[in-house]
């Protein structure tokens, strides 16, 4: 297997530190508002590569972190007129709400950084006492003169990089009283005591952003892990400070490998809340499946900017009706998804679940084949773009078997690999969105208006029986008839 790591702009063979243990950590949500298709797609991302390296037999750990406490957490508290804890866990129960409907597995742990403040204390005074940290003003800073190697994922000139912002209450003129580099960063804010904050030994106040990765990694992981992963926006300054306070404090690599995802674009542009041109995750499931989105996000590898369009989506759904239409047949006899392969049940490498008939050497090399190809496009750097095409030529395979066993044993490999890129096949073609179920009611009851008009008392008696066998109650009233589900 090989994986571009960001930090060597090179592919590398990954092989783990520790045998078959992999442990791993992304950079998790800042929970204040809807996610939007961009989370998804990192989300998403990463949900395959643990499902494949599970796949691939290796001993996972998955860690994603929860960013629970932040100045925009607080400044959505003040518009909503609530307390931040409170916006915190809204947004974060929503944040798991769209998680669940995409079909993302949770992760192994996920520390949220409340949880870990006291650490954070301790991983400043560490930093303090070893000359890379100061205080100045009741805000510490991290000393970035003192990592030799600052700037170095990222490939930049310290001299050239600019100075950090700190929203909440200092301005740029202010910074530069404290600070003794521009690009020195605050690993603890003071605040104002009516803030939200803790004590510390500088005073009231919050830790800084990037220090809550380094602390949750050290403590939850241990020393450095195999991969870190996130969106491309986050390399710098959030990985390349990670780098310099974890590597500063002990004095070995935070990470083996960096992976990061690149952007979902509208019209070239990177979607973000800040720009105002986001989708969320929820308004987006109203008229495309779990499945739909999670094709629309793997069909191009994940290094490789996404643009956001509503033809681009319809491709999408184009093509899981035809992975469905190839596992389901023509929808007559259709389970309607009881057949979907339940989201925590994989395949392990080499063993699809099919059985094969026994002695049919031409299906066992098949096999062999369809195993090798699914693997070698994951193997390199998880080309889910190949994967997916794979999945395709699986659906033209079922669709040319000439007889049943080939064809039984294709649909199985189908299932067995969709599962492995976490696609449900839920088969959606006959489950109708309420606001078509509802203009489909209208209809009806429109049809049985017309037919009393006409006096033609045994149809509508008639719709109004079948309906109720179906379970939907028809009631007139002075306005006309009305409707409602029996149970």
């Amino acid at each position: 297997m090989h994986i571009y790591n960001s930090l060597s702009k090179q592919k590398e063979e990954f092989t783990p530190q520790d045998g078959k243990t992999v442990r791993f950590y992304v950079c998790g949500p800042t929970v204040y508002d809807f996610s939007h298709i961009g989370h998804a797609r990192v989300y998403v991302v990463w949900d395959v590569i643990q499902r494949y390296l599970r796949y691939k037999g290796y001993k996972i750990t998955y860690v994603r972190n929860v960013t629970d406490i932040d100045d925009k957490i607080i400044n959505k508290a003040k518009e909503e007129g609530i307390r931040p804890e409170q916006v915190a866990r809204k947004y974060l129960y929503e944040f798991w709400r769209d998680m669940e409907a995409l079909n993302t597995q949770p992760p192994d742990v996920e520390p949220r950084a409340t949880e870990f403040v006291p650490q954070m204390i301790e991983f400043i005074k560490g930093l303090i006492g070893k000359g890379k940290a100061y205080e100045a003003g009741g805000d510490v800073y991290f000393d970035v003169k003192s990592a030799s190697k600052y700037g170095r994922l990222t490939k930049q000139n310290l001299n050239e990089m600019e100075s950090g912002s700190r929203d909440q209450v200092l301005s740029q003129e202010e910074l530069k009283e404290r600070k003794r580099h521009p690009a020195d960063f605050a690993l603890w804010k003071g605040t104002d005591k009516s803030e939200s904050g803790w004590p510390s030994p500088w005073g009231h106040g919050r830790p800084g952003w990037h220090l809550e990765c380094s602390t949750m990694i050290k403590h939850v992981l241990g020393e450095t892990i195999d991969m870190h992963g996130g969106g491309e926006d986050l390399l710098f300054p959030h990985h390349e400070n990670e780098i310099a306070q974890t590597e500063g404090l002990e004095n070995k690599p935070l990470a083996r490998f960096w992976v990061h995802n690149s952007f979902v674009q509208v019209n070239s542009e990177k979607m973000s809340k800040s720009l105002g041109n986001f989708t969320t995750i929820r308004e987006l499931l109203k008229n495309y499946s779990a499945d739909e989105l999670r094709l629309f996000i793997l069909q191009t590898h994940y290094r490789n900017p996404i643009d956001f369009s509503v033809d681009a989506l319809q491709a999408a759904k184009t093509g899981m009706q035809r992975l469905i239409r190839a596992v389901y047949g023509d929808g007559s006899s259709s389970a309607n998804g009881r057949d979907a392969v339940p989201p925590q049940v994989m395949p392990s490498k080499g063993k699809l679940t099919h059985q094969l008939l026994k002695g049919d050497a031409s299906l066992e090399q098949e096999k062999t084949q369809i195993e090798n190809e699914f693997v070698e496009a994951l193997d390199d750097d998880f080309n889910t773009a190949k994967a997916v095409a794979f999945l395709f030529k699986l659906s033209d395979l079922i669709g040319t078997a000439k007889d049943k066993a080939n064809k039984e044993f294709f649909v199985q490999a189908l299932k067995d690999y969709a599962a492995v890129l976490g696609f449900t096949l839920l088969d959606t073609r006959k489950l109708l969105p309420k606001e078509t179920t509802s203009q489909l009611m209208d209809l009806i009851l429109s049809l049985r208006s017309e037919s009393k008009q006409r006096k033609d008392y045994a149809t509508s008696d008639l719709i109004r029986k079948r309906l109720a066998e179906c379970g939907v109650n028809v009631m007139d009233t002075a306005d006309g008839a009305t409707w409602e589900n029996s149970g």
